[in-house]
């Protein structure tokens, strides 16, 4: 059996998808005869070593040398525009929603053209193959439309984050041709609960095709330390951009501070951005004495397990504004430190009072404050929650078990004739 992953930049990128495909891959390689990796973007020289991977960059190069106006062509030549078009759901007034629909139309179609190439190459059977699409986008279209010709493959799609929720990433909110590629899609899988009940509701006809698939982190052999020296130590781990609120962060620790000035704090945030620099300012002048903050940017995951193994830390806190299931608090829990997060996303089905605190969305600076310092007042119930995360993380994010039963049921779509 072959096994065909389209991914945004695997394996020549790390973090992001990264952190799930670098384990999840050494599953499917030991039950597929061929895995073929197709990155759609490629941002370094070499590609992370994987072995039993054969690595096609071909597709990349078509795309990155596929200007706007050949495929606006593109797009026009094909019948997904024209079903994307007929689609209810397309916002026929809206110029913005015209252009993202013959970008995605022309991405989609030099997928198509690109994959028939593809079979051909590799003298791959049909029959014998199983294509699998990370993101729920032009990808996974292109390849339901090589279907109408080899309706005997197979196509299964992942689907996270701005690939669920349209009315969060898109403005008008709607995603192009979805009406027209389900039908070819034997198994789209959310990686939460709350994407999963999202898409059944977009898609009531076919629900029986969406089915949860949560991701996960390999067991880090470890469990943090809480901290012992009247220090409460937090640690969030993003890059920096809008929707991660760092910002939001920074204050709640700010005031947490303020009004506890016989407590210190220490505040450590992993990962790049813009304006990591200017936030490492503002803490040196802004923040009381009894609290600092580090921004020591980018780490890798050994970096990162290995400061877990070592740093006390007592608190996890993402603040986004809108999330899928994050790999940052998956790593989190697995290592037994308790999570503050926003009530957004996978999120909810994560993070519980068993082993830290949710807020909601909207919640001020100054009351995500009150959760800081609830915490700091209830060191008992602390301990609980730090058995609380690993035995979470046991349950639902464990890379053996979630990529196991997943590589199981792909085997299964595969063998179904």
């Amino acid at each position: 059996m072959n096994l065909v992953l389209f991914s945004a930049s695997f394996p020549y990128v790390q973090g992001g998808e990264s952190n799930f495909l670098s384990v999840e891959t050494q599953y499917l390689s030991g039950v597929f005869d061929h895995v073929f990796i197709i990155p759609e973007t490629i941002k370094d020289s070499s590609p992370v070593d994987h072995v039993g991977l054969a690595v096609d960059t071909n597709y990349a190069q078509a795309l990155a040398s596929t200007d706007a106006v050949r495929l606006s062509q593109l797009a026009f030549s094909s019948p997904i525009i024209r079903r994307g078009l007929r689609e209810p759901d397309f916002p026929r007034t809206s110029f913005t929603a015209w252009r993202r629909l013959i970008a995605f139309s022309g991405k989609a179609e030099l997928t198509r053209r690109w994959t028939l190439d593809f079979l051909r190459r590799q003298n791959i059977n049909p029959q014998d193959c199983l294509f699998y699409t990370y993101w729920f986008d032009h990808a996974t279209t292109g390849v339901a439309f090589v279907r109408e010709q080899f309706p005997e493959l197979r196509l299964v799609t992942r689907a996270h984050g701005y690939d669920v929720y349209a009315e969060e990433y898109y403005d008008p909110p709607f995603f192009p041709c979805r009406q027209s590629t389900l039908p070819f899609v034997d198994r789209l899988f959310p990686d939460s609960r709350a994407g999963t009940d999202h898409l059944k509701n977009c898609h009531p006809e076919f629900s029986s095709r969406i089915e949860m698939s949560l991701l996960g982190v390999v067991d880090p052999g470890f469990l943090n330390p809480a901290s012992t020296d009247d220090v409460f130590r937090i640690i969030s781990c993003s890059m920096i951009r809008p929707e991660k609120r760092i910002g939001l962060i920074f204050e709640a620790v700010k005031y947490a501070a303020e009004r506890r000035p016989h407590q210190r704090f220490e505040w450590t945030h992993i990962g790049n951005g813009s304006l990591r620099s200017e936030f490492q300012k503002r803490a040196a002048q802004e923040y009381p004495p009894n609290a600092s903050a580090h921004f020591p940017g980018y780490s890798d995951h050994m970096a990162l397990m290995r400061m877990y193994r070592e740093q006390p830390l007592d608190l996890f806190m993402n603040l986004s504004e809108t999330e899928g299931t994050p790999v940052s608090i998956m790593e989190a829990i697995s290592c037994g430190i308790p999570i503050l997060a926003t009530a957004v996303g996978g999120n909810r089905e994560i993070v519980s009072g068993r082993n830290g605190f949710l807020v909601e969305k909207d919640a001020s600076a100054d009351e995500i404050s009150s959760v800081i310092l609830e915490a700091v007042n209830a060191p008992r119930e602390m301990v609980a929650k730090r058995t609380g995360s690993r035995q979470v993380w046991e349950t639902h994010y464990n890379a053996h078990h979630n990529f196991s039963e997943f590589t199981e049921t792909l085997k299964q779509i595969r063998l179904s004739r």
